[in-house]
């Protein structure tokens, strides 16, 4: 597989016989939503913080879909995305969401495993937030496990570390694992992924690959990408990678 890191959660992952565009934000830089942010200096600053590494075009070259995790403006918008292109969602809601903003060729999940070509996609469950305000307030969101090819690939999508993402690892034991990690924090709580989480996903799968993302883009962070790598030096775990934007790894 290869993984190229966009910006923020958005990757261009090529799986088996599959060009698969995750989460696409294409936004240009500053045209986005704000968040609540408990950095007094961050307050009202729009997202995305960053600009695309390369143009719209360039990214969407050659995708087969776009697979979304779920459908905030962090995460997907029709910004330089054609109306005819596949997209694949975690539910109903999310495919009527995505329909109403004029997407033509939208299609969700009828249980949890969906293929496309040699590509197994299994949904599983993401919980965002780490209190239950947080959870009903952000609603569902999903992950996926990628399989078809030598390695398996769990993309965790936004997630706090929690009973749901060790099962799923248990379950599936994944060569490689992609975790937002920016630990994105309103005054009601942490959204996503901190540090200690990363931490708790190496500990339990010391051989995987973790990459880390979702980083640089959102004003409601508190990690930055810098934060994320001295992290990882500090703590012994030469397992994480974080990806500049633009990059691409094989795993």
């Amino acid at each position: 597989m290869k993984i190229q890191q966009i910006r923020n959660a958005t990757l261009k992952i090529k799986y088996a016989d599959q060009t698969i565009l995750l989460d696409p934000w294409l936004q240009d830089q500053g045209k986005g939503f704000f968040a609540s942010a408990v950095r007094p200096e961050m307050r009202g600053i729009h997202s995305p913080l960053n600009a695309l590494p390369i143009t719209p075009a360039e990214i969407l070259a050659g995708v087969d879909f776009c697979l979304v995790t779920h459908i905030h403006p962090d995460h997907f918008t029709p910004v330089y995305l054609p109306k005819g292109i596949n997209i694949l969602v975690q539910n109903e809601d999310d495919r009527q969401e995505a329909e109403a903003m004029g997407f033509e060729n939208v299609s969700a999940f009828e249980g949890d495993t969906r293929n496309f070509g040699s590509v197994t996609i299994t949904k599983v469950p993401a919980i965002h937030g780490n209190n239950e305000r947080l959870v009903r307030g952000m609603g569902i969101g999903s992950g996926y496990i990628l399989s078809g090819e030598s390695k398996t690939l769990y993309i965790a999508g936004d997630t706090v570390y929690c009973s749901t993402v060790e099962e799923t690892l248990k379950k599936y034991k994944p060569d490689v694992i992609a975790v937002n990690c920016c630990e994105a924090t309103t005054p009601y709580g942490r959204l996503i992924m901190n540090l200690s989480d990363v931490e708790a996903v190496c500990r339990q799968m010391p051989k995987a690959l973790v990459i880390a993302t979702h980083l640089d883009s959102v004003n409601h962070a508190l990690l930055s990408s810098d934060d994320v790598r001295f992290f990882a030096q500090t703590h012994g775990l030469s397992q994480v990678y974080v990806p500049k934007n633009g990059e691409v790894i094989e795993g």
